[in-house]
């Protein structure tokens, strides 16, 4: 088994074991653990897109993990939800409909660069985490897309970002969290409420990380 497929199967075990989340649904696309990875990064290569090794030690070999749970706790109303997909998967699965995203002509451009990483739709909130594959990058850059609200680059890549998830077990706009964005003003006011409640009881409920960082970078855009 990868490092990172471990990593990303014993978060949704970790979900799906605590008391405090009820699982709505949980599925993992096609693939099979044990496949050597070389040859897809051999043709990634071939196609423009030479990975660094510290991305190629973050592959799973699955098309996708997908959890979206919510609290069992009637005082909080936190959930959490993520579709995140290997590094082949995403780096085909570009935007089909950049039209839905366009809210400045001038975005147009870097939106149809951009493909998905991690589809955050099934609840409703039409959020996406995409990759910016450009020929001859070796790290891919990553942008957060709320169709609602905004387009921000995140101060990670896709190692990072797998970690991440792992640890907020995909809690609502934890991308904001490596984002350049005022997360005081109002507009954000439910994204704070809930990384707030997060920090908060994740400590208890997950001990086995430490949320030091993130509660660093939650007072930093307050």
């Amino acid at each position: 088994m990868f490092p990172y497929e471990r990593r990303l199967f014993q978060a949704v075990r970790e979900v799906r074991e605590s008391p405090f989340c009820d699982v709505m649904y949980e599925r993992t696309g096609p693939g099979g653990s044990g496949e050597d990875p070389a040859g897809i990064f051999e043709l990634m290569a071939e196609y423009g897109y030479p990975l660094s090794r510290r991305l190629k030690e973050a592959y799973f070999p699955y098309r996708y993990v997908a959890l979206h749970w919510r609290s069992t706790d009637p005082g909080t109303s936190l959930v959490g939800e993520f579709s995140v997909m290997s590094l082949d998967t995403s780096s085909e699965r570009k935007l089909l409909n950049v039209d839905d995203f366009v809210w400045d002509e001038a975005d147009r451009q870097l939106l149809s660069e951009l493909s998905i990483l991690d589809d955050i739709s099934r609840g409703g909130g039409g959020q996406l985490a995409t990759m910016r594959f450009l020929p001859g990058v070796s790290s891919p850059e990553i942008w957060f897309l709320d169709r609602f609200n905004t387009l921000v680059k995140l101060d990670l890549d896709y190692r990072d970002y797998l970690d991440n998830l792992c640890m907020t077990k995909g809690v609502t706009g934890w991308q904001y969290l490596f984002a350049d964005v005022p997360l005081g003003d109002r507009e954000y006011s439910l994204i704070l409420r809930d990384l707030q409640e997060m920090l908060r009881v994740f400590p208890e409920h997950f001990p086995n990380y430490d949320y030091t960082d993130l509660r660093a970078r939650l007072e930093a855009r307050l």
